[in-house]
């Protein structure tokens, strides 16, 4: 990334386990992303099925859904609409979980470029594959910002 470039504010969708590796551990790369989100430095985007995801498996965390919920709505002050079905499905053949779909096609959905994961099996396995679109782990993605 040039200078020029890494002064402007990327917009970044985020899957659900960097949201809640982040919530999580703080102080790692999942957290440190929170943080750049949380001071206005990159524009982070979850969709109505990330959320529904976070929720889901908040328990995970140790903490309460309430606080959970209040710290993504922090966050993620627009939560963008799932993504038309047409679209998830075109990403069928892409994808080796079909449950996957409705991610890819939320960033084509809303012409987000980046998307952050931690999800080696499935999403990270895409790398360079999807025109567009660049796919991060979070210490990944904290490089190629600084």
């Amino acid at each position: 990334m040039t200078k020029k470039a890494k002064n402007l504010k990327i917009k970044v969708l985020f899957n659900a386990s960097v949201v809640l590796s982040g919530l999580r551990s703080p102080n790692g790369g999942s957290g440190k992303l929170l943080q750049l989100i949380d001071q206005g430095r990159i524009d982070g985007q979850i969709s109505e099925i990330i959320l529904d995801e976070i929720l889901r498996h908040y328990k995970k965390l140790g903490i309460s859904k309430k606080v959970v919920e209040n710290s993504v709505h922090g966050l993620f002050h627009d939560v963008l609409n799932a993504p038309n079905d047409k679209i998830v499905s075109t990403y069928k053949k892409v994808v080796i979980d079909d449950g996957d779909c409705h991610v890819l096609a939320s960033c084509f959905e809303s012409k987000i470029k980046y998307l952050v994961t931690l999800d080696k099996k499935h999403l990270l396995v895409l790398k360079g594959k999807i025109k567009d679109l660049k796919i991060y782990t979070p210490g990944e993605l904290l490089e190629k910002l600084f």
